[in-house]
């Protein structure tokens, strides 16, 4: 089961960093790892192995997402943080940093799985004995803040005291002024349970103690009177105001034992600080650095590979990256998990490359020749589109807040465009064979066109239909105006059959989605070996509702192996065999036909 986030605020998070994060930053994290359980799994993980761990992977989300990220300086980091101070200064003083820093800033995938990749290898890499060592730092660290906290409270209790006790020696009015918050005296004697108790200096009757307040030891003071309203004479605002000296005496006590307490746990945490990571200047201090420097590195080298994988097969699958997190962050990473362990695309994926480059330089081309576009003006949070003023606002630090505002908000300037003309261009339909005798390379081809084609429709705005067949139609969609998710093209990609081969049946199929799906004067792209007959009767029908419908078949022959044209030269407006592909003929072959 995935790990429940635990509660997390953005004073934890700005307590614990080491970089000069601001509250929106942190406030950007607690979103992060709302939307990637895996960074609440490594928190949980880290606890032991590198206390506040919460801390350090907020820094590095910071650090990768955020366009100048910057350190705090060395006297601003407590004991206990200085050595992931330590290891975070060498690992963004990196060229490595750098090239990494270029591929995730503003960028909320890439910076989250470079978070978690570095986070990981971080979290496996720090030392046993260090790790011993954080945590024995971590709980000295805590005891001497909570001392230091009480001693805190502790003065602030004997001040109150104090001004109370000097009120109280100047009569009952000033004692009242004082009581009232330091206004003028009301000229009406103050009575005892004002002064924060009953006469006797005992809280009254079913009331506790006021944190901060200052309570009055037993004992009744001389000249109490009895009875009658309980108003405070000038002999008991003395006896009062002696009472509140020796008790403001004993809370300074216990503030000044309390702070050497304090003091005493500082410095012990100071020795054990300098027992992890070495006495600032030593040579043990340096060899320290080199070791996080090298943990770091390594932390680097891995969020360099992920990114690197996943920015190439998003650029291989033809996909932008606001496509994939549209659905969420966990939901993208995993389809690129998925897109990563595909075999058959690391088979074919060259191949793809070189047709997909092929077919956008090819829709760019014809959408060029469509119309001006003209801009207009969007907000969101994409990053990626946002105009100039936008980005320079976001990274000067005097507009840097309100700018976070609107980002937060989703109301920043994104640039936008649209067509004056619509697109002219026909749907794209496209048969792939699928039966057994395509196994292998042919199979790598059939994908390959097939993806390349779906990444052509896309650019274009075509609308496209995909049949993949073997003896039977065993999958058939529609995508309106070439929109593709990640997820349906990796369908595409991972679907497989390898029964007989009928060609009827897809063709029907086509001519049932031109007809019925708005599919009309269609391209249709049929994929095969070739190694299938149909009678005279389909072919009779098929030319005549080629007629009747305008559309033209363009068959792409897999002759990589045992292959006939014979068949689909009988209905096909073009044959094309993809041994002959390359790169300056692919185009006049397939998609000038287009």
């Amino acid at each position: 089961m995935p790990t429940v986030p635990k509660a997390l605020t953005r004073q934890r998070i700005l307590d614990l960093a080491v970089t000069e994060q601001d509250p929106f930053s942190a406030l950007r994290y607690l979103r992060q790892r709302e939307n990637a359980p895996r960074l609440p799994e490594l928190e949980e993980q880290g606890q032991t192995k590198l206390p506040g761990v919460e801390g350090a992977l907020a820094d590095l989300s910071y650090a990768l997402w955020d366009p100048e990220p910057a350190l705090k300086t060395g006297e601003n980091i407590p004991a206990d943080r200085r050595y992931w101070h330590g290891m975070l200064s060498e690992i963004m003083a990196s060229s490595r940093f750098q090239e990494v820093h270029a591929r995730t800033q503003l960028s909320e995938l890439m910076s989250t799985v470079g978070t978690i990749e570095m986070g990981e290898t971080i979290l496996t890499s720090v030392p046993e004995e260090d790790s011993e060592k954080l945590e024995e730092l971590s709980r000295v660290q805590e005891a001497a803040d909570e001392a230091q906290a009480q001693a805190d409270q502790l003065q602030a209790q004997a001040q109150m005291a104090d001004q109370l006790a000097e009120a109280a020696a100047q009569g009952p009015e000033a004692l009242a002024a004082a009581m009232s918050g330091g206004g003028k005296p009301s000229g009406q004697p103050v009575s005892a349970d004002k002064a924060g108790g009953q006469a006797d200096g005992s809280p009254r009757s079913g009331q506790g103690q006021v944190r901060g307040q200052p309570q009055l030891s037993s004992g009744s003071p001389s000249g109490q009177p009895q009875g009658g309203a309980g108003l405070m004479t000038a002999e008991q605002a003395q006896a009062l105001a002696e009472a509140l000296a020796a008790q403001a005496a004993e809370a300074k006590a216990r503030a000044d034992a309390t702070r050497a307490q304090a003091d005493e746990l500082q410095l012990q945490v100071e020795i054990l600080a300098e027992d992890l990571i070495g006495k600032p200047g030593s040579q043990e201090a340096a060899d320290k650095l080199r070791e996080l420097a090298r943990i770091g590195q390594a932390a680097l080298q891995a969020a360099q590979t992920k990114t690197e994988e996943i920015s190439d097969l998003i650029e291989g699958w033809g996909l932008q990256e606001g496509e994939l997190i549209k659905e969420g962050i966990p939901e993208a990473l995993e389809i690129m998990q998925r897109m990563g362990a595909n075999e058959a695309f690391k088979k074919f994926a060259a191949i793809l490359g070189r047709i997909r480059k092929i077919a956008a330089r090819k829709a760019r081309q014809k959408i060029a020749g469509e119309g001006a576009r003209e801009s207009r003006r969007e907000t969101g949070r994409d990053i990626r589109r946002a105009v100039t003023s936008e980005i320079v606002a976001l990274v000067e630090p005097s507009f840097r807040v309100k700018a976070l505002q609107r980002w937060t908000r989703g109301e920043l300037a994104l640039r936008g465009e649209k067509r004056r003309e619509k697109l002219g261009h026909g749907p794209v339909v496209v048969l792939e064979d699928a039966s057994g005798s395509m196994d292998g390379v042919k199979q790598q081809w059939a994908k390959a066109v097939v993806l390349a084609l779906a990444h052509y429709a896309k650019l274009q705005r075509r609308s496209f239909g995909w049949v993949m067949f073997d003896y039977s139609v065993k999958l058939s969609r529609t995508y309106p105006q070439g929109r593709m998710s990640a997820t349906e093209l990796l369908e595409i990609a991972e679907s497989r059959s390898g029964g007989g081969t009928n060609f009827e049946l897809p063709l029907r199929r086509a001519l049932e989605m031109i007809k019925d799906e708005g599919l009309s004067k269609a391209d249709i792209v049929l994929i095969t070996d070739g190694e299938c007959a149909v009678s005279g009767q389909f072919l009779g029908e098929f030319r005549q509702a080629k007629q009747a419908l305008e559309f033209n078949v363009i068959s792409v022959l897999c002759n990589v192996g045992s292959s006939s044209d014979s068949t689909v030269r009988s209905f096909s407006d073009a044959v094309e065999h993809v041994s002959d592909f390359t790169s300056e003929t692919a185009e006049k072959q397939v998609f000038s036909r287009l």
